[in-house]
């Protein structure tokens, strides 16, 4: 596949046609203080203005506009530490509580499973979906396994878990047996083809394998804690706020790619692709003049984000959609499609169009 191809297929638009990350705070913080989390030291860092990014109320205006733009992706994920909400900011705790059934959770690695699991169990519907619980195999051979896998058990029987994702240092991770007992329960109850694995982002980038579970390496690089992924899994809506990533959605003096006072899909269009251009543009030349440290595993990722900052031109003054970018089992299609876009069929062209304008283009091949 070339370059080309990569982003018109499985990167371009996909970050914003299948799960938005919500959270009701304008920027991301988790206080379960997990020593797997990449994150620990933006979260620190963050930590002195992050006051200002609470909200004390729920705006009903705001709220419905979230609603809508859900309408736009296949799943709404949150992140939020709940258990932080609970006994901090009750307000949003209870609210999170009042719409559990628009959520699918991701939020549970290591420490913030064993705080979070009871929530949900206790004080959650059995409608909260359960999309993934993260697991470093370094933290299960340290916990008592049985309990573990007895709050697994009830909590996947009462809400449902749709996958495991396991978080190694090195390949002798595989061998640990408290992990072999969580994969093994995983086959049991018939999650395993979902489970996936990165290893540790806090440690130098590596390629682990196994025939058991699904490798992340192909889509992310990482230099000390610092995350560099193609941008094509998830957009992240912090309030009003839309970030590329999840740092940057943390980062108290970060500029969202796009707020809104009323959501307009084509500006957000235009806006998230301008950003992630610009991002791997930033991070391309910082690999370029060496302010990351060259490792063979991550050649190859860096070289994609340098064709793309070079090669991929989009206008803001877009009339027409490719289907390779858009295709028409995706919600965000058919949402637009009932607004101000008509089918063809060679993609989405907006209503009343003469002249035709792609929402990108590919230059200077």
């Amino acid at each position: 596949m070339t370059y080309a191809e990569k982003f018109l297929t499985v990167d371009g638009l996909n970050n914003v046609t299948n799960e938005i990350i919500f959270s009701v705070l304008q920027r991301y913080n988790c206080f379960a203080g997990c020593k797997i989390c990449y994150t620990q030291q933006d979260f620190k860092k963050a930590l002195p203005k992050f006051n200002q990014f609470i909200p004390q109320t729920i705006n009903s205006d705001m709220e419905q506009q979230w609603f809508n733009i859900f309408e736009y992706f296949y799943c709404v994920s949150s992140i939020d530490d709940i258990f932080w909400m609970k006994h901090n900011q009750e307000h949003l705790y209870k609210w999170y509580q009042q719409n559990d059934h628009r959520f699918q959770w991701g939020n549970m690695t290591d420490n913030n499973f064993v705080r979070s699991q009871p929530l949900f169990v206790n004080e959650f519907s059995s409608n909260t979906s359960i999309y993934e619980i993260s697991f470093s195999a370094k933290w299960l051979d340290q916990i008592d396994i049985n309990d573990t896998l007895d709050k697994l058990k009830v909590l996947y029987k009462r809400n449902g878990i749709q996958k495991i994702k396991f978080i190694f240092d090195s390949e002798d991770d595989y061998q640990i047996p408290n992990f072999k007992k969580v994969l093994d329960w995983t086959h049991d109850v018939g999650i395993n083809k979902f489970n996936s694995s990165h290893h540790n982002f806090l440690l130098e980038m590596r390629e682990l394998d196994s025939n058991d579970i699904v490798k992340y390496y192909d889509l992310l690089a990482s230099d000390d804690g610092e995350l560099f992924s193609t941008l094509n899994q998830s957009d992240y809506l912090q309030h009003d706020n839309f970030f590329m990533t999840l740092q940057q959605a943390i980062d108290v003096d970060s500029k969202p790619y796009y707020n809104f006072k009323q959501f307009d899909h084509n500006q957000h269009l235009y806006n998230m692709l301008s950003a992630k251009i610009q991002t791997y543009r930033e991070w391309a030349n910082r690999y370029n003049d060496g302010s990351i440290k060259p490792n063979e595993s991550s050649n190859k990722h860096f070289k994609y984000f340098d064709w793309v900052s070079k090669h991929v031109k989009i206008n803001s003054n877009f009339n027409f959609i490719p289907s390779n970018l858009l295709p028409s089992n995706r919600r965000y299609y058919n949402k637009i499609k009932t607004i101000d876009y008509v089918p063809t069929p060679y993609g989405l062209i907006k209503q009343g169009t003469e002249n035709v304008v792609p929402l990108m283009e590919i230059i200077n091949e």
